[in-house]
């Protein structure tokens, strides 16, 4: 019993391992929640947005990930304290924000908690800049009662000592956002906090390495009813290689909308959605995974569903379009 639970524990920190190299949850949807990657992006609506995802990646792959979360935004007296004129550069504003976010993958579970909060400086009166930080913690966990292992006396062997590590975490952004165009950088899990994980017989310890984005995107008018915004995602973290996506979305009255990205060396991607009543956004993509996985996979599904929560008629804010 004591050589498998050495082996048991020797798994787990492998499964940690991989769980360590691929920290920040993968989402095709960012480009209607840039939230999720750059806290830069905080309160740069006029209205405070509420957003929750759902993703099922490489469906029919035993244990595969399912990431979710769940996010929510506003600026703070964004208008108040001025009138707002056509031609006026406005004042500078503080917004604030929240993120519940989650993986499963197998026994491997992975939930984060984390608040935000940017402060944003009108450049002219339709540029702005803002610099944000998400501040929280990220708890990982195997579920040891889901590893077993046939025994030829007949029974699993199994763990009962769930192994669990938390740390503080903290990400920082930089967003530069006009009425047609976005660009942003940012770093996730800046503080590169050491993991200690223990399961009763030894412990292992990885990083929360830092993430690197870099996005940037211009929406161009075809007509009154048609926009155009190509856009570009560029992720690393050491020692992965570089990930590229590019990206092509087209929207019709602020109404429908739809597009494609491909991601290099990894998947090929449709998206499309809604809004309703101006305050509804519903949006679904489907990943076509082009590496080896797809012969194992039937590919990827994300769903995200939008709520604005208007505190002031005023006009829609340029996020609408990213």
């Amino acid at each position: 019993m004591k050589q498998n639970s050495i082996l048991v524990g020797s798994l787990i920190f492998s499964l940690l391992k991989v769980t360590f190299g691929q920290q920040q949850g993968q989402y095709s949807m960012y480009m209607v929640n840039q939230y999720l990657l750059n806290p830069g992006v905080t309160g740069t609506e006029d209205y405070a947005d509420i957003k929750a995802g759902f993703r099922g990646q490489w469906v029919g792959l035993s244990d595969a990930p399912n990431s979710y979360y769940l996010t929510g935004h506003t600026p703070v007296g964004k208008h108040l304290g001025h009138k707002e004129h056509e031609g006026v550069k406005p004042l500078p504003w503080h917004s604030l924000g929240g993120m519940i976010n989650g993986e499963n993958t197998g026994p491997l579970n992975k939930s984060g908690v984390y608040m935000s909060y940017a402060y944003h400086i009108p450049l002219r009166t339709d540029m702005n800049i803002s610099l944000g930080a998400f501040i929280g913690g990220q708890q990982y966990r195997v579920r040891t009662e889901q590893l077993r292992f046939d025994s030829r006396g007949g029974q699993d062997n199994v763990l009962t000592q769930n192994a669990i590590a938390t740390s503080p975490d903290g990400s920082v952004g930089l967003w530069l956002y006009g009425k047609n165009v976005f660009t942003g950088i940012s770093s996730l899990q800046v503080f590169n906090n050491k993991i200690d994980v223990s399961t009763g017989q030894e412990a292992s310890r990885s990083r929360l390495n830092r993430h690197y984005f870099f996005t940037a995107g211009y929406r161009i008018k075809v007509d009154s009813n048609w926009s155009l915004v190509p856009s570009l995602m560029v992720k690393g973290i050491h020692p992965a290689p570089i990930s590229v996506d590019l990206n092509c979305k087209v929207r019709y009255k602020d109404m429908l909308w739809g597009g494609f990205s491909w991601r290099n060396q990894d998947a090929v991607i449709v998206i499309v959605g809604f809004t309703w009543d101006k305050r509804w956004d519903i949006g679904y993509s489907y990943d076509y995974t082009t590496s080896r996985l797809g012969q194992y996979s039937s590919g990827t599904h994300e769903v995200v569903v939008g709520y604005r929560w208007h505190h002031l008629k005023h006009e829609p804010a340029p996020a609408q379009f990213w």
